[in-house]
């Protein structure tokens, strides 16, 4: 099966983070967010793989080269201007032409069901199907209005609060048909949620949406960036807290809520408490402080902090820090 990975846009709410690094690139639990969904797509049979690049876009085909690491092909489409979600994939239409394919984006966190969503889309028969979750605040999201059987009616975007006509969100998860195709012009700018979708249920093409409740969240702002590694650390699947070859000195103290990377050394007298991740190869000094914030650096050699962080993201040299998480 195959899939396109949206992996172009410039991350820049993610700033200052994102002035050297490109948003796919950004780790979440240790990893880069891209990888997470190339692992998703490899679990779901999805190992045809294209990502479209842009900003940055180098360093992501540097790092994940053929997809071999994941047991799948990737190939890669190089866009000198921004085309948009649909145009993008709209210029990989000969790759994508000859069966359903799914389109999601490089820089989610989620672990939907893709073979239920697969499934979903071909008995409705339609021509587009996205996954849709239902969110408590409907204001920050492209909300999907359907019938009882999942058909899109119409769409909301980010309605002003008390006028939503639903509060199922677009996850930007997508299987469609080739035929799509027919309706994306060749070498434009072209979006799904505000051009593509609206046309076609205008159009009365058949366009549905399954609801899951999987957990999924876009890593869009420091904010969110933050909350969904306290969210994912609140998970149980997280089991390994401290990776390989990571000495914890006596009298310091690490939060079984933790994540500590391999390579670590986390000194006497150091506290990593709360929900904190800190990454591969890094040093804290006795004394220091790390709570609830997320600690990495994509450089091979140790880094070593020290001082106080709370409420905060350090990567590569650069803080944030937040006092409550702009969501």
């Amino acid at each position: 099966m195959k899939a396109f990975i949206l992996a172009a846009g410039k991350g820049t709410r993610l700033r200052p983070f994102t002035d050297a690094l490109p948003k796919p690139l950004m780790p979440v639990l240790n990893k880069p967010v891209m990888a997470h969904i190339l692992n998703l797509c490899h679990k779901h049979g999805f190992d045809q793989l294209v990502a479209n690049l842009h900003y940055r876009g180098e360093k992501i085909s540097a790092f994940f080269s053929n997809g071999a690491d994941y047991d799948v092909s990737l190939q890669y489409s190089w866009e000198e201007q921004l085309l948009g979600t649909a145009g993008g994939v709209r210029r990989q239409a000969d790759f994508l032409a000859n069966d359903t394919f799914l389109v999601i984006s490089g820089d989610v966190m989620t672990d939907i069901d893709l073979t239920a969503l697969l499934k979903f889309h071909r008995e409705s028969g339609a021509v587009a199907t996205m996954a849709v979750k239902e969110v408590g605040d409907p204001s920050r999201f492209g909300i999907v209005v359907t019938e009882t059987d999942g058909r899109v009616t119409r769409f909301q975007e980010k309605p002003a609060r008390g006028t939503e006509q639903s509060r199922l969100a677009n996850t930007g998860i997508y299987v469609l048909e080739p035929e799509v195709f027919n309706w994306i012009p060749p070498m434009a700018f072209f979006d799904f949620g505000n051009d593509l979708f609206p046309m076609l249920v205008a159009k009365g093409a058949p366009v549905y949406a399954m609801h899951t409740d999987a957990y999924w969240s876009d890593v869009g702002t420091l904010g969110q960036y933050l909350y969904t590694h306290w969210q994912l650390l609140t998970h149980p699947g997280t089991k390994e807290r401290i990776g390989n070859n990571t000495l914890i000195e006596p009298g310091a103290v690490v939060s079984e809520q933790a994540l500590v990377g391999s390579n670590c050394v986390i000194e006497a007298g150091a506290r990593v408490l709360g929900y904190s991740c800190v990454s591969n190869s890094c040093v804290i000094r006795s004394g220091t402080v790390v709570c609830d914030s997320v600690v990495w650096t994509t450089e091979q050699f140790a880094h070593i902090l020290s001082g106080e962080l709370v409420r905060s993201i350090w990567g590569d040299g650069k803080q944030v820090s937040l006092d409550m998480p702009n969501l």
